[in-house]
């Protein structure tokens, strides 16, 4: 069984990181860790923790911990968890003074995972049989109520959960993304929901960063058949010149709509870096009030990285202007 919530002290503050606690296999060892980050990107899905304990083997003032591969870290805050994943690397340095560890949340068995099932259900459905298959702890799944037919032969899990969320989106018009809540949970939310978030430059913003940029454009497709002829073309936005791409149809696949997936205008990024909110994670939306940089409204997090050190709290983040999907179709 995956590691479930253990109970934990009760003391408000923990070692150098702030408020945060970390669990091994339910014993709080937070008085010798050193260094946190908690870390996540829309593309990767997992989260990650990594960190590093204070160790000196000849030291009686010092407890020992022996942290094994694949032994359950938890991570919370004032009690509320934030991550929970086994340990799957570990590093140790000649002067034996720090030892540092890698885990990873259970979406990492989604990912890694290869199915050979047909699926004919729901997407929230086909997330929950998937979890059964895999042995992996199902919390909930945004609800569609949309029928999908999808065979997944050799596909990997979590792309199968895409391709079912993806021909639901078709219809419902919305985003969606998996990833693990409440510690060891897989659970898919609308991609975009709101964190509650309000980053401001006179309050808790230390550095925005705008940048848009052309070099990716692509402002013509031309859609052709396996022999390289033209069946198709799609047009955006030309008024910074041509670029053009071809798209050979696919078999079950919406040519059209992957042609105009393929259009690209002027690209716009930003990056911040503030005083930590455990809210702010990828799959997420944040507020942003900085004018200067012309970061002012709505963005979405395709990244994000938590440092917590010396009872320092900082976080990166790289936003999105668009509130795009891991979008994956289905190969019938």
């Amino acid at each position: 069984d995956w590691c479930q919530p253990q109970s934990h002290l009760s003391r408000p503050a923990v070692g150098d990181t702030g408020m945060k606690e970390l669990q091994w296999v339910g014993k709080d060892i937070s008085e010798l860790v050193e260094k946190i980050t908690w870390s996540g990107d829309t593309k990767q899905v997992a989260r990650q923790l990594s960190f590093a304990l204070v160790s000196a083997d000849n030291d009686p003032f010092i407890p020992q911990v022996a942290i094994k591969e694949g032994d359950f870290i938890t991570m919370l805050e004032d009690g509320r968890p934030l991550f929970g994943g086994p340990v799957f690397d570990i590093e140790k340095t000649a002067s034996g003074t720090v030892k540092s560890y890698l885990a990873i949340d259970l979406m990492f068995y989604i990912n890694k995972s290869d199915i050979n099932l047909i699926f004919d259900d729901t997407p929230e459905a086909i997330t929950a049989a998937i979890c059964t298959e895999l042995g992996v702890p199902f919390g909930n799944a945004a609800i569609t109520g949309i029928r999908v037919y999808a065979p997944c032969l050799g596909k990997k899990a979590y792309a199968a959960i895409m391709m079912a969320y993806t021909a639901a989106s078709r219809q419902t018009g919305k985003k969606y993304i998996p990833l693990i809540q409440n510690i060891n949970k897989v659970t898919v939310i609308e991609r975009g929901t709101d964190s509650g978030v309000v980053l401001s430059g006179d309050y808790n913003l230390a550095e925005a960063t705008y940048k848009t940029s052309l070099q990716n454009m692509v402002t013509k497709v031309q859609i052709t058949d396996k022999n390289g002829n033209v069946l198709r073309t799609v047009e955006g936005e030309t008024r910074f010149g041509i670029v053009q791409q071809k798209y050979q149809q696919e078999d079950g696949v919406d040519s059209m709509a992957a042609a105009r997936a393929l259009l690209k205008s002027v690209e716009q990024s930003g990056t911040i870096t503030a005083i930590s909110d455990c809210r702010a994670v990828s799959g997420y939306a944040i507020a942003i009030q900085e004018p200067l940089t012309g970061l002012y409204g709505r963005f979405y997090i395709d990244s994000d990285t938590h440092t917590f050190t010396n009872g320092k709290e900082e976080m990166k983040l790289t936003l999105a202007f668009e509130n795009m999907m891991d979008e994956m179709e289905i190969k019938k």
